[in-house]
């Protein structure tokens, strides 16, 4: 355990996590916040990352409408989904409730200005065919979960949207802090490992080391299944998987090259990354000045890791 001016601190974090946990440590103290538990509802521990009374203060989000938008998600969650309401209110570090702050602002822009959406998310994804975006979510699960992977992976977010042509396609979006995407292969998932195969978007070693038991069907290879078994059973034109981390992250790239490296030629595309700081300033830049202010305060929170100094930690 390590202890600063700003509350407890996780020694076993890496370099980078040690930052971001400390950022948000800093984010609690100018909120003014106690240090609470955590990181379950159960936890003994206090951290300087956690709050409490989140679900009534709503401090964990940058606008009270996506304080609102959490509340309901929370109170008509449905059976198959995994939203941590203890999680979502009161971790300042966790990548849920960042999401939600990342994505519900454009959800409200876009009903209100949907091409001020579709400029500025054209600016973001320039390498994907977005001629007019048609809708934006969040920790989406599609039902009923036999169709698509037969378990409970989730979209952390989507964007749906059309080409020139009117042709349907999806963007599927992996919000990353200071979580990797998964060492950890899940249990009895050779459904999954046979579907993913049956894509069709992985050339035969990949095929051969999956059936052996060599390459392991670890998160970023769920979501990918998710993201095209979407496309397959909704008949959409085509389907993009997209992991936002921040640019300092240490592992984003290698998962990425871990499983492009087995994509047939064609599909490349089909997995790519984009940094937090990217996605934000474009934001920033494109979007009209109140909602720009909102990715302001979010740059500010989450990103501004300048503000840091690790000497601060006593180990």
């Amino acid at each position: 355990m390590a202890t600063t001016m700003y509350g407890n601190q996780c020694k076993s974090d890496n370099a980078f996590t040690k930052k971001a946990r400390l950022l948000q440590s800093m984010y609690r103290v100018e909120l003014d916040e106690e240090e609470g538990i955590g990181p379950t509802r159960t936890s003994k521990q206090k951290y300087g990352n956690m709050i409490s009374g989140g679900e009534v203060s709503g401090k964990n989000f940058l606008m009270k409408e996506t304080f609102e938008y959490a509340k309901e998600r929370v109170r008509n969650k449905k059976k198959h989904e995994t939203i941590d309401e203890f999680r979502l209110f009161n971790n300042l570090l966790s990548s849920m409730p960042m999401a939600f702050n990342l994505f519900h602002p454009i959800m409200l822009l876009l009903k209100q200005q949907p091409k001020k959406v579709t400029l500025a998310l054209q600016s973001v994804f320039k390498n994907i065919p977005i001629c007019e975006v048609t809708e934006i979510g969040l920790e989406f699960i599609p039902t009923p979960i036999e169709k698509y992977t037969k378990d409970k992976s989730a979209m952390d977010a989507y964007i749906k949207f059309q080409d020139t042509k009117g042709g349907k396609s999806i963007i599927a979006i992996e919000t990353k802090y200071t979580d990797v995407l998964g060492v950890n292969e899940a249990r009895n998932c050779m459904e999954q490992k046979q579907l993913l195969i049956d894509t069709h978007l992985f050339n035969e070693e990949f095929q051969r080391l999956l059936k052996k038991g060599e390459i392991k069907l670890t998160q970023i290879y769920r979501n990918l299944l998710l993201t095209e078994r979407y496309r397959i059973v909704e008949g959409l034109k085509d389907s993009y998987s997209v992991v936002l981390s921040p640019k300092e992250h240490p592992s984003t790239e290698e998962e990425i090259r871990s499983v492009t490296r087995y994509l047939k030629p064609e599909y490349p595309y089909k997995l790519s990354a984009i940094t937090l700081e990217d996605f934000v300033d474009t934001m920033i830049r494109f979007l009209p000045r109140d909602y720009a202010q909102v990715y302001e305060k979010f740059k500010e929170r989450y990103l501004a890791f300048e503000k840091v100094n690790l000497s601060q930690i006593k180990l």
